[in-house]
């Protein structure tokens, strides 16, 4: 498994897999040209060709690339490899110079057979939460914290405040900010900013579970309106899901006055969990559907709830394996290929089945033991996202996205 600076990135919005990952791969192919090139070609693949205008890649790409000029070409032949492709040329005039293949893997990771320097390395020696919980049984570990110090860089503390620091700014960015989220004409995408209106009326709710139920919501709104505009967010472990954890980092914070160390500290028991998908099975919405990106992150999200309200690691687990057991399945239909509908709500919803998780973990698992492990349903994450068809990932060409394509 990789460092938790490798999925908690911070990046701008709408999509890590879109926006974050093109443009890190940009980068790194323009530093291999000679002074010779005059010009670039970008040929897309899957995802990133039916759903990269949506999730602003062209203008991720250009921005990477300049002054360079850059032709963007949208190609619907499969890719050899990974259906998140991306080929990259080096132009002098019509001749091809140089040529690097790239693979946008999620959450803003990057893979290339030809460009090394992008290949991430692991520096966890497990593949799987057994495998931790065992090492750590046998080495006297108590503490989640504890155990990734021992791989981690010691600069992962003061990194992980910074990810606080960016998380809690554009969510408090998101509850102060109105106006409209890009789109293109379709009236059905015609959206203003709803997360200040909620939270308003949310600070009015008077009965106590109503109003953190609301307060939770428009926290996740927040987020996820200020990734959708191509604001400065955290991969948590997406940015289409990176308004689930700050919703409810924040509202432990904000409203139940936990200390910031211990919201930074939570990180390492929510990037445990998170980095054990990415290993086994996937966060990206183009491999794996939505049940990858929303359902990870409430999964992120309920064992962090777990680990500032003072419950065990098995009830951490179990709290984490709740919430991504109940996603098993979902779909990413993004209507238009906006990282909008549904994908906005569906942090404010993510948010929330974090909590339930969290209240299970709480009054059921000391009741009993749980039949399914937090392996077990990623193994289960994995191979429903395998039988997902291709329409359903990413695509804008199934569910939701095709029942409002001509309304």
């Amino acid at each position: 498994m990789k460092s938790l600076t490798q999925l908690f990135r911070i990046g701008n919005g709408p999509s890590s897999s879109h926006t974050i990952a093109p443009s890190h791969a940009a980068l790194s192919f323009k530093r291999l040209l000679t002074p010779e090139t005059d010009g670039v070609r970008v040929t897309l693949y899957g995802s990133l060709a039916l759903t990269g205008k949506g999730h602003m890649s062209q203008k991720a790409l250009y921005e990477a690339f300049a002054p360079l000029p850059t032709e963007i070409v949208c190609s619907l032949e499969e890719a050899e490899g990974h259906p998140n492709s991306m080929l990259f040329e080096g132009l002098r005039g019509q001749e091809v110079v140089l040529a690097r293949h790239y693979a946008s893997l999620g959450g803003g990771e990057i893979t290339s057979p030809d460009d090394e320097s992008v290949n991430e390395k692991d520096i966890y020696p497990f593949r799987n939460l057994d495998e931790i919980k065992t090492f750590m049984a046998e080495n006297h570990i108590s503490s989640i914290k504890d155990f990734c110090l021992r791989y981690e860089e010691p600069s992962i503390l003061p990194y992980l405040e910074g990810v606080v620091k960016t998380m809690f700014a554009s969510l408090e960015r998101g509850l102060e900010t109105q106006g409209s989220i890009p789109s293109n004409k379709n009236p059905r995408l015609q959206l203003g900013r709803n997360a200040p209106l909620i939270y308003e009326n949310a600070k009015k709710i008077i009965d106590p579970g109503s109003k953190r139920t609301m307060l939770i919501t428009s926290y996740a709104y927040a987020v996820a309106e200020e990734s959708a505009c191509g604001g400065l967010v955290v991969t948590a472990p997406t940015c289409g899901s990176s308004g689930v954890l700050p919703a409810i980092l924040y509202y432990e914070y904000h409203d139940l006055g936990h200390s910031f160390a211990s919201v930074v500290d939570s990180l390492f028991t929510a990037g445990l969990f998170g980095n054990v998908v990415k290993q086994n099975a996937s966060i990206s919405g183009a491999i794996g559907g939505c049940q990858a990106e929303i359902g990870t992150a409430s999964s992120m999200a309920a064992a962090a709830l777990c680990f500032l309200e003072g419950e065990s690691f098995y009830q951490g687990e179990y709290a984490a394996e709740c919430a991504l057991e109940h996603f098993l399945g979902l779909s990413c239909d993004p209507v238009d290929g906006f990282v909008i509908i549904p994908c906005i709500e569906r942090n404010g919803m993510g948010a929330l089945r974090a909590v339930n998780a969290f209240l299970y973990s709480r009054y059921i698992a000391p009741l009993k033991k749980n039949q399914v492990s937090f392996d077990n349903v990623v193994g289960a994450m994995k191979i429903t996202g395998d039988a997902l068809g291709a329409a359903y990932k990413e695509t804008a060409e199934g569910g939701l996205a095709e029942i409002l394509k001509d309304n």
